[in-house]
């Protein structure tokens, strides 16, 4: 293991605040770069140049060691392992058929704008297992639909990407491995004892931005109220109607079944497992390897695809999910070195801020800070690997500095965590370099720029909403299930109060634009 050289050790000594580099660099360097990967080597070979004592060919050879040791440790190779078996099972849903045919089943039942639009958000829902899957298989198959409703392209790119991160962060999706080990990083460097699984789903009900962006987007959806540039789109949007297309009961020799099966074995071995204490990584592991194989197998015995078209979707979707994999092993890295065996770079963050920090503004800063770092850098990955590793021992030194005993059970370290995946989601959605920004602009054929500045306004206001009515509250005591509802209340309540129905939408609404063939 390597440890800081002499040279470092004095280095450190006299100015500390170069254990704060790695962080910053990577934020810093993905706003210049605008490339994130780029961003996350330079910003951990910047911390193996400093724990090496500036000897530029050791720190090399260091971050070698460090990026093979992200790969070599179990609980990341797990973590990877269940994110390109999800790919899997994604691509043979997709080539399957399957996600198209419970879409297209879906869309058949939408003939008003209203409609279109709630079942833009439903169906987000349903497709919750992975971000990018969500982005463009919904917005893909709900782009000519939401033409013929005269639902604007920008409304259409802001109902997929205000849907599709939340229900990825919240359910059991790509997303829950890598943020159960950030969790599993922040108590080890806090040296905690505790089960990470258990406090990652601990945390549900205190992520109030997510909560608040699909409650707030099906409140959108069923009221018709806009306002801001998004009401301004949607007037545009109102245009004669085109003749609806024919929507049948399957999508490319597909059967709803190929996608229902997959994902519900998906959920159920998830569900039994976690109720019967199994290895939360492990678990992972055995349910998208479950879900992928049956994915595979189905098609097959439907004879709808050969063992080979399975293999080459089974490859291909493992594909898909590389350019994930190589954020988190680059993450993974970026907070290797700064552990406190090394840059100590929590320790340090502590020392400068924990006497100064009340515990009960903690959910906020943290909130504030994600949301800060993801705007900058465009990557939720990123900035969750950033700073739950700090925040956690940070939140439970301040709270062990207030006397009395700490539990992960606190409902201010409970919040702080959430506070950060939350705040990481916000970010996301307010950043023009977001991956998933730039793919819902995709998805819907939106300009990147308009979809930027029409969701703008509605992110500011949830993230409004969850500060005010959600961790402040909660700071000072207030419990989560009176926070919830409140925040949620005054989201929906703002949307009432300000929104307006775009000119020619109430009539647009009860006039039926054709009644889909059967």
């Amino acid at each position: 293991m390597l440890e800081p050289s002499n040279t470092t050790s004095g280095l450190l000594e006299t100015l500390p605040w170069l254990r704060l580099s790695p962080p910053v660099l990577a934020v810093v360097l993905a706003i210049a770069f605008k490339d994130v990967n780029l961003a996350l080597v330079l910003a951990t070979l910047g911390g193996c140049l400093l724990l090496c004592g500036f000897d530029g060919l050791l720190a090399v050879n260091t971050l070698c060691e460090v990026l093979v040791n992200q790969l070599a440790d179990a609980d990341h190779a797990s973590v990877i392992l269940f994110t390109v078996l999800l790919g899997a099972m994604i691509g043979l849903m997709n080539d399957s058929g399957g996600t198209n045919a419970v879409v297209d089943r879906m869309a058949r039942y939408a003939n008003t704008r209203k409609k279109g639009q709630l079942l833009t958000w439903l169906l987000g829902l349903v497709v919750f297992f992975d971000d990018y899957a969500n982005t463009m298989l919904i917005g893909g198959a709900m782009r000519p639909l939401s033409d013929r409703l005269q639902i604007s392209r920008a409304k259409l790119a802001f109902l997929i990407d205000a849907t599709a991160a939340p229900i990825a962060g919240l359910a059991l999706s790509s997303w829950t491995a890598f943020e159960i080990d950030q969790v599993t990083a922040g108590l080890a460097a806090a040296g905690i004892e505790g089960d990470a699984g258990t406090i990652f789903f601990a945390t549900i009900p205190f992520r109030f931005y997510p909560i608040l962006a699909i409650t707030t987007v099906a409140a959108i959806a069923y009221t018709g109220r806009d306002f801001g540039p998004m009401l301004r789109a949607e007037e545009q949007a109102q245009s004669p109607v085109t003749k609806p297309e024919k929507f049948s009961d399957e999508a490319d020799g597909g059967n709803v079944w190929f996608a229902i099966l997959p994902v519900s074995m998906l959920v159920l071995i998830v569900l039994v497992g976690y109720f019967n204490d199994v290895d939360a990584y492990r678990l992972l592991l055995l349910a998208s390897l479950g879900a992928a194989t049956l994915a595979a197998v189905l098609p097959v015995l439907a004879r709808k695809m050969t063992i080979s078209a399975c293999s080459g979707s089974w490859t291909s979707g493992i594909g898909s999910m590389i350019p994930a994999v190589i954020v988190l092993i680059l993450a993974w890295a970026v907070s290797d070195v700064c552990r406190p065996d090394k840059l100590n770079t929590a320790g340090y963050i502590i020392s400068l801020v924990g006497d100064a920090v009340r515990p009960e503004f903690l959910p906020c800063i943290s909130f504030l800070a994600a949301g800060a770092i993801a705007v900058s850098i465009g990557s939720s990955f990123t900035t969750m690997a950033l700073l739950v590793p700090m925040f956690i021992p940070l939140c439970w030194s301040v709270l062990g500095g207030q006397g009395g005993s700490v539990s992960v059970e606190h409902p201010i370290f409970l919040a702080t965590v959430g506070a950060i995946l939350a705040g990481a989601i916000f970010g996301d959605h307010c950043s023009p370099i977001s991956d998933t920004t730039v793919l819902s602009s995709a998805a819907a054929g939106c300009n990147h720029l308009q979809h930027v500045a029409t969701q703008l306004p509605y992110a500011i206001l949830m993230a409004a909403c969850s500060l005010l009515f959600g961790y402040l509250p909660i700071g000072f005591g207030v419990p989560w299930w009176i926070a919830l509802p409140l925040s949620s209340v005054a989201c929906i309540g703002a949307v009432i109060v300000l929104g307006k129905l775009p000119k020619s939408a109430s009539s647009s609404d009860r006039r039926d634009v054709g009644e889909p063939a059967s």
